[in-house]
């Protein structure tokens, strides 16, 4: 590793000189299609997917990395492992198994030139984009044979859908950005896939997406507000709120038309609606920006909106209560162990066994305080490192806001479980090459080469394991 620290323009000429393969960033997008059908973990396809971005990073022969960041990601994983070793004698039952490929891909990131960047920002947004419109039409299907409920989509839980699609959103509006005159032909799909991810993210009823969207875009109008004064910040804030009332209603009315009425076909005519919202939306936009009233009206009216959400759950609340009551649970136990928690899954069955009410849950709806709980103090001290270590960073609002809404989320649910939330939000708002150092061919090779062996350990162990209860 080098002394010499580099600025992100240095790392993005100097990547730009070396013409970094884009067959990287296909691997990476690969990755990402291939974590979000797994939910909250499958050992075999992470350990796969690992294997696959470490034998791509093998061949790299150098990076620009913030150190700070990837050791902070690897003691936090080398704390996993003492915890699962200290709980099962093995170090694959556990956290560490599949959080391993998190400094990895980080690495693997850090490999990459500007433009690569930017396309990984493109692909991924659009990939959130896919997994919204293939969502919508799940739920139109359901609901014409009256099955449909909540939206879970790919991911297979609402709420874990909710902020995967609130990352995509912030991430689309990263790539958007972006877009110059050479990469002009991104700019129809990332515009019409707007209006897609906002209608498919009501659909979720995921209050907790909703408030963590709710801070991010409140992330976005600050520095819009230092520079322009506070009209001009408040006039982008109503443009933004006008954008997202128009999608939300549209996914508000076909829940209701599929849950409360019996006309469930009437979602497929707003089905067709939103097709045709879609193709449209950039024109909406320019109508927005035209017409300064109306983002104004539109903004009024996400507050009837917002209403009428909370009135189509009103189990939210008691919702939010329970969440508390489970992080009151969690505390109780935090100091049983404080250097390695009680390890991994084991705060479940402590709370069966516990006077206090079984709340029926793998994971307790705060992580900091789960992996306090059960991996130990320094391992969420680690995390938390991680978070302000990039706010100390200059990445642009809408990558802080993408950044602010998944820690926002994880201080009331579980999203840090799900690899695919983690890994798009790393990949869409995280810079690793910010304030990064040199790390050199031999140093990049050794280190995917440990994860790989790990990797393949992992899966060997869970291979033999699963071939001695069959």
């Amino acid at each position: 590793m080098g002394k010499t620290k580099h600025t992100t323009p240095k790392l993005d000429k100097h990547a730009e000189e070396k013409k970094t393969d884009y067959f990287t960033v296909l691997l990476l997008v690969v990755a990402l299609f291939t974590l979000s059908f797994i939910g909250a973990g499958n050992l075999r396809v992470v350990g796969a997917a690992g294997i696959m971005l470490c034998l791509a990073g093998m061949l790299k022969e150098e990076a620009y990395v913030d150190l700070w960041g990837l050791v902070l990601l690897v003691i936090y994983n080398l704390m996993c492992m003492l915890s699962s070793w200290h709980t099962y004698e093995n170090i694959v039952t556990g956290f560490a198994s599949l959080h391993l490929i998190f400094p990895v891909a980080y690495l693997l990131m850090a490999c990459l030139g500007e433009e690569e960047k930017k396309l990984l920002h493109r692909l991924c947004a659009c990939w959130a984009g896919a997994v919204a419109g293939l969502g919508i039409c799940q739920f139109v299907w359901q609901a014409m044979h009256h099955e449909a409920g909540r939206l879970g989509g790919i991911i297979g839980n609402a709420n874990a859908l909710g902020i995967f699609l609130v990352i995509g959103w912030f991430a689309l509006l990263t790539a958007r950005e972006d877009v110059t005159e050479e990469t002009r032909f991104w700019r129809k799909p990332l515009y019409c896939l707007e209006p897609v991810i906002l209608i498919a993210l009501s659909l979720t009823l995921s209050m907790g997406s909703f408030c963590a969207m709710a801070t991010g875009i409140f992330i976005m109008i600050l520095p819009k507000i230092r520079q322009t004064g506070l009209v001009q910040g408040v006039l982008y804030a109503f443009g933004i709120l006008a954008r997202a009332t128009l999608g939300f209603a549209v996914g508000l009315l076909m829940y209701i038309a599929a849950t409360r009425t019996v006309m469930p076909w009437v979602c497929v005519l707003l089905l067709i609606y939103a097709c045709a919202l879609s193709m449209r939306w950039e024109n909406f936009i320019c109508f927005l920006n035209q017409c300064k009233i109306m983002p104004a009206m539109l903004s009024v009216m996400g507050i009837v909106v917002a209403g009428a959400t909370v009135a189509a759950r009103p189990s939210a609340i008691a919702t939010f209560t329970e969440r508390l009551a489970m992080m009151r649970n969690g505390l109780g136990y935090i100091l049983e162990d404080p250097l390695l928690g009680v390890g991994p899954y084991q705060w479940r069955t402590l709370n069966l066994y516990d006077s206090d009410t079984y709340f029926n849950t793998w994971h307790i709806h705060n992580a900091l305080i789960h992996v306090g709980v059960e991996t130990g103090l320094i391992a969420m001290a680690l995390l938390i490192w991680v978070i302000i270590r990039f706010y100390m960073k200059k990445e642009t609002p809408s990558q802080r806001a993408g950044f602010t809404a998944l820690v926002f989320h994880n201080m009331m649910d579980t999203s840090f479980f799900y690899p695919s939330i983690v890994m798009l939000t790393m990949m869409t708002a995280v810079n690793p090459g910010e304030r990064g150092k040199r790390a050199g061919g031999a140093a990049i090779r050794t280190f995917f080469g440990i994860c790989a062996l790990l990797f393949a350990w992992n899966l060997s162990y869970y291979m033999l394991k699963a071939g001695e209860q069959s």
